[in-house]
Order: C-alpha cells, then sequence, then structure tokens
C-alpha cells in the first residue's frame, strides 16, 4: 500500500511539474527586439584603432549598425534573424620602392567600403532564459570604392582609374552573452555578447580584383586588406551591445 501510494505521488508531481512547465512557457514573453550599439562603435573606433597599430599611411572614419529580432521555441531555445551594416572612408598613402634604379612609386589611394550581412542565430539557454549560447550562418557582402593617383618620382603620375570590387562571404560565428530583462516578463532588454566571426569568401579575393583593375599588383592593398576583411568588415572578434524590447 506504502509503494503504491509514493508512486501515485510521483506521477502526480511529474505530471503537475510538466504542466508548470508548459504553463511557465505559454505565459512567457516570446518575442524580443534589440538594436546592438556594437557596430556603431566599431564604425567610430576604426580610426582611433588604425592610430593605436601604427598601420602607416592608413587613415579611416566608418558608422555601423545592427538589429535582431529572436523568437523563443521553449524556455531553453530560440531562434533570431539579424542584419548589419558597416561602412568607412579611407585614405591611403605610401612609397614603394620598384627596385629600378632607385625608382620610387608614390601611391595617394581613396577607399571607401561598405559591408551588409544577413544572419541566422540559434540560442541555446542552458540554465533558464538569462545566459546563452549563440550559433550563427549567414550571408555577407563586402563592396570597395577605389580612387586615387601613383606617380613615378622623377618621371610623373597618373590618376589611378576608378573602380568597384566586390565578393560574397558565407558568414560563421559563435558567442555567448546575458539576456538581462528589467520586467517581470518581459519590457526593457539589455544584451551583452562577445564571440566572433569568420568569412569564407567566395569568387576572386578584392586584391586580386584591383591587381587586375590596375594592371599590377599593389604591395599597400596586399598588406593591409586580410586585415580589414576578416578583423573589422566580415570576420573578428565581436562585443555585442544590445538594446531592445521583450513582449
Amino acid at each position: 500500500m506504502l509503494k503504491k501510494g509514493l508512486l501515485v505521488l510521483i506521477i502526480i508531481a511529474f505530471v503537475a511539474g510538466g504542466a508548470y512547465a508548459q504553463n511557465s512557457f505559454l505565459l512567457m514573453a516570446k518575442n524580443t527586439i534589440t538594436v546592438d550599439v556594437g557596430p556603431t562603435i566599431v564604425g567610430f573606433g576604426i580610426g582611433p584603432a588604425i592610430k593605436l597599430f601604427n598601420m602607416e599611411g592608413l587613415t579611416a572614419s566608418g558608422l555601423g549598425a545592427a538589429g535582431q529580432y529572436e523568437r523563443q521555441l521553449s524556455k531553453s531555445l530560440s531562434i533570431a534573424v539579424r542584419g548589419a551594416y558597416l561602412s568607412t572612408d579611407m585614405g591611403l598613402s605610401g612609397s614603394q620602392d620598384t627596385g629600378y634604379a632607385n625608382i620610387t612609386v608614390n601611391t595617394n589611394m581613396k577607399m571607401n567600403l561598405s559591408s551588409f550581412s544577413g544572419e541566422g542565430h540559434v540560442r541555446l539557454y542552458p540554465l533558464g532564459n538569462t545566459f546563452f549560447l549563440d550559433g550563427m550562418a549567414g550571408y555577407a557582402h563586402l563592396s570597395t570604392d577605389f580612387s586615387g593617383r601613383a606617380e613615378i618620382v622623377g618621371v610623373g603620375g597618373d590618376s589611378i582609374p576608378k573602380f568597384t570590387a566586390e565578393r560574397d562571404y558565407i558568414k560563421l560565428g559563435a558567442k555567448v552573452g546575458w539576456r538581462i530583462s528589467f520586467g517581470k516578463n518581459g519590457g526593457f532588454t539589455f544584451e551583452p555578447a562577445v564571440g566572433g566571426s569568420y568569412g569564407i569568401g567566395l569568387g576572386d579575393s578584392i586584391q586580386d580584383q584591383a591587381a587586375k583593375k590596375l594592371g599590377g599588383r599593389v604591395s599597400a592593398i596586399d598588406d593591409i586588406f586580410p586585415y580589414i576583411e576578416q578583423l573589422i568588415f566580415i570576420g573578428g572578434p565581436r562585443l555585442s551591445l544590445a538594446f531592445g524590447y521583450r513582449f
């Protein structure tokens, strides 16, 4: 009799717990819309970062923004879509010794770079609805406009033909963060997170396209562009500071 009583209590507790969990999720705020100021900080920080890392001959200023919509599938799982934009104007100047009879080429080039991305995210909340693990896959596009002037010292100069180089990427990434809501069930939300992403380029690189357009490689572009591409515009470490609303 005692065993039967304990079994009945266990079944009741299990059913009640399941009903509570289901009811708790039904009452839970399931939608979150946020704006991430992380890309904005990156845009404003491009110029100071260049000075900090002493990238000789390179100057820049930028602007960025990102937004996200998240839908809760269960208390511990959600999916989200995110869009981001980043642009900057860069100036690149320098001298290159050709190795022939002390001939030096001075280059003064302007670059306008802009990127946008669309991402799909899957989030896991292993401890409830605050701390999360986030995996991401998406698409990104980078467009660059080049113009300027190259001069052979003692001989003369010529304008660099204005041209555009573009590239598409498959974008992969991950991050960890915290969704902090200031209401009992939703309301104003703050999401700090850290992570990183990497872009798998499709087609010719920007450097190769520039070399074809200019009739030869420019060392300044070859040296600096991989860092611009994979640390700033498409991939690299990321700090997210998102503000929004849950409902």
